[in-house]
This record gives structure tokens, C-alpha cells and sequence, in this order.
């Protein structure tokens, strides 16, 4: 028979075991990227992003067919997460594609501008 005292010290283990494992995995997910497909009622785009080295910078390549791609740079803060606004100027469809400090592409994303 298990006494309370020991059957408390094993869901205690078994919960520090679980909140590893969990930070492990979510270390490993990696950065994520939220694009929105439309622009928001200001007329602008807000490419989120987390799960970047703190203080860093990421780059937000903006193209159209009409236009010089458009790199934005953006400095994550403490907690890995960064947000940069666009506001589109001429109507069509834009492709956007996100950076680490790396180089690495982290994510890509598609809008539309039809105002």
C-alpha cells in the first residue's frame, strides 16, 4: 500500500517530469508567424510573429508585381515576439515572407489590398 506522503512526492515528480517535457517541446516548435490575408479597419497589416531569440531583429520582406520588394525590420523584445505593421498602397496581391537574424526564412504569408 502506498502512503499519502509517497503517493505526494510521485505526482510531484511526475509533474516536474511533464512541465520539462512541455518546455522542451514547445522550445522545439520554433517560431510562428500570424499573416493576416486582409488589412485591418486601418487600412494596415500587422505580421505577428513569436518564438525568436530575444532582442533580435527579424525581417519582413514585402513584394507586389508593381513595387521594389520592401524590407522591414523589426526587433524582437524580451520574450521572442515582434509585431510589424504595413500599410499598403496600391491595390493587388502582396507576398510576404519572414526572416530570423539568421537569414533563415521562419515564415510567408499571402494579403490581398483592394480599397
Amino acid at each position: 500500500m502506498v502512503h499519502a506522503r509517497e503517493a505526494g512526492r510521485r505526482t510531484a515528480r511526475f509533474l516536474v517530469a511533464a512541465a520539462a517535457a512541455l518546455g522542451s517541446l514547445a522550445a522545439m516548435a520554433g517560431p510562428a508567424v500570424s499573416i493576416p490575408s486582409t488589412p485591418d479597419t486601418d487600412g494596415r497589416i500587422n505580421v505577428r510573429g513569436n518564438g525568436v531569440a530575444a532582442y533580435s531583429n527579424v525581417t519582413v520582406r514585402i513584394t507586389h508585381d508593381q513595387l521594389t520588394p520592401i524590407d522591414l525590420v523589426a526587433q524582437a523584445g524580451a520574450s521572442g515576439s515582434f509585431v510589424v505593421k504595413f500599410e499598403p498602397q496600391i491595390t493587388g496581391a502582396y507576398a510576404v515572407a519572414v526572416f530570423d537574424s539568421s537569414g533563415n526564412q521562419i515564415g510567408t504569408g499571402r494579403f490581398g489590398h483592394f480599397r
